[in-house]
């Protein structure tokens, strides 16, 4: 894909300095490989993972619909466990590191919009044994229902500049929520700074909860 929109970013810029002696660098962009991103990081030693996330919260996993009038009780909670539990097996699928894998840079962009609450739980539960205490995180938060602001590709352009692109996932469902529900539920990690875009996004980096 070409082109694209330069955006400013006010949190990237601490992210990346707080990480300037890091060597090598282990990131994970959730996203796919933008070329701008390869880019910027292909002057320093570091090893870039790109999972694609997007391409797997495409048709998310379902549970049979209890029959009705059958005069069964229906335990509920068994039931989201039983589809937080497929979400977790989908996840170990995407996040296929070897063990002993850990990340400095974790770049999930816009991706908690496209995980409901369960997937999003299962996701950060997954990714947890591939952080460290001094792993950083950026996000992009959506807290209110705009279409403009979804199906989007985000890289680093700069320092402090991030590109955006169209991107390949308009199909997906969309979650806004505030961000202290989002917060909630990212396991190891925990919202150090967040301002709020333009475009009505908002911008977070994450550190690791000080209780790891």
């Amino acid at each position: 894909m070409t082109g694209g929109e330069t955006l400013p970013s006010r949190l990237m810029p601490d992210i990346l300095q707080r990480l300037a002696d890091v060597s090598p660098l282990m990131v994970l962009d959730v996203g796919f490989a933008v070329h701008e991103t390869v880019e910027h990081f292909g002057n320093r030693r570091c090893k870039l993972h790109f999972c694609g996330l997007p391409d797997a919260l495409k048709s998310p996993p379902t549970l049979p619909v209890p029959a009705a009038r059958t005069g069964k009780f229906v335990d509920e909670a068994a039931r989201q466990e039983s589809l937080l539990d497929a979400w977790r097996e989908r996840f170990r699928a995407v996040l296929n590191f070897p063990a002993d894998t850990q990340f400095d840079l974790c770049l999930f962009w816009d991706a908690f919009n496209y995980m409901d609450d369960l997937a999003l739980k299962a996701f950060f539960e997954v990714l947890h044994p591939h952080i460290r205490k001094e792993t950083l995180g950026h996000g992009l938060i959506q807290l209110k229902e705009d279409q403009q602001v979804t199906n989007r590709e985000y890289g680093i352009q700069a320092q402090d500049q991030l590109v955006m692109r169209l991107g390949y996932h308009s199909e997906l469902a969309v979650h806004p929520r505030p961000q202290a529900r989002v917060a909630s539920m990212l396991k190891g990690f925990a919202v150090s700074h967040g301002v709020l875009r333009r475009d009505g996004l908002l911008e977070v980096s994450l550190k690791t909860e000080s209780i790891f």
